[in-house]
């Protein structure tokens, strides 16, 4: 049978082996806020995983796998109105030694879409909880759109944030016309 915990699931590395060990990671409502404020969004209605962890045959890594459900509330990047958002996607991740995880990243293992996804194995507690709270930030829209959002079209038919900035005189113009002079 499956236990349910919070957030705050954490299991000693010493404790997972090549025997899949199951858990079902949900999050309270004070976990929901905090993660909505921490990711820097609207709100989370809720967040829930399955989840397994084992090691490899090779014992050169420990696997989280699973699946993570959650609804949640994004601001458009056009309109700034609320998008809702669903999420029932499964993921895997394979926690390796921070040396092999260097390796990886000089290796530019990430750029294959082919290869697991990775990281660090760092302490002696595997932070389940945490996985799937960044599991969940990996998956969200990283731009939310409302479906009737149109951008306007700008007369010089560019967007600048800096507009007023480019309104200034570069202060770097004077130095140009003394340099042009001589």
């Amino acid at each position: 049978m499956t236990q349910t915990f919070d957030l705050s699931l954490s299991i000693p590395r010493s404790e997972i082996n090549q025997d899949e060990r199951r858990f079902k990671v949900e999050a309270s409502e004070a976990e929901l806020s905090g993660l909505a404020e921490r990711f820097k969004i609207v709100s989370i209605a809720f967040l829930s995983a399955d989840i397994s962890v084992s090691t490899a045959r090779d014992r050169d890594a420990i696997i989280v796998s699973g699946h993570v459900s959650a609804k949640l509330k994004q601001k458009c990047i056009v309109s700034l109105a609320p998008v809702d958002e669903i999420i029932d996607e499964d993921f895997e991740l394979n926690l390796v030694e921070p040396e092999i995880a260097n390796q990886f990243d000089e290796d530019e293992v990430y750029l294959d879409p082919d290869a697991p996804d990775y990281d660090a194995l760092e302490g002696e507690q595997v932070a389940l909880g945490e996985i799937v709270a960044q599991t969940l930030s990996v998956m969200m829209d990283p731009y939310p759109r409302a479906a009737d959002a149109e951008l306007q079209d700008v007369p010089n038919g560019s967007v600048s944030v800096n507009a007023e900035l480019e309104k200034k005189p570069n202060p770097f113009a004077v130095l140009s016309k003394l340099n042009d002079e001589s």
